[in-house]
């Protein structure tokens, strides 16, 4: 399995760092945040200049994430008044891009 260029490896370092940030911003407040690295060293290491194909993968899957984070957020407000706006939005962000991503990817 190759590094470099796997999309899908880095879509599912998303997910695991959006749980992350989500379980330890909940447990230790802003030091929780912290769980973003394995996001960041993710990226470092699986980012290559992708082809045509792959830039419309990553185009879809970034159009359809912020579809679905505005709802999540929308629910989030109306439903979760006291719960953190940017803890939220950092997790469900991570978790949603990385999800689409991941069935993007292997759809195609």
């Amino acid at each position: 399995m190759k590094i470099r260029g796997n999309n899908i490896l880095f879509f599912v370092i998303e997910v695991i760092s959006g749980i992350l940030v989500l379980v330890l911003t909940n447990l230790y407040g802003n030091i929780g945040l912290f769980g973003i690295i394995p996001f960041f060293i993710g990226l470092a290491l699986t980012r290559d200049i992708p082809d045509e194909r792959e830039t419309a993968l990553l185009f879809k899957a970034s159009a359809m994430h912020s579809s679905f984070l505005g709802a999540i957020m929308a629910i989030i407000y109306f439903k979760f008044p006291g719960f953190n706006w940017f803890y939220a939005f950092l997790s469900f962000g991570m978790i949603t891009r990385g999800l689409i991503g991941i069935f993007y990817f292997l759809k195609s």
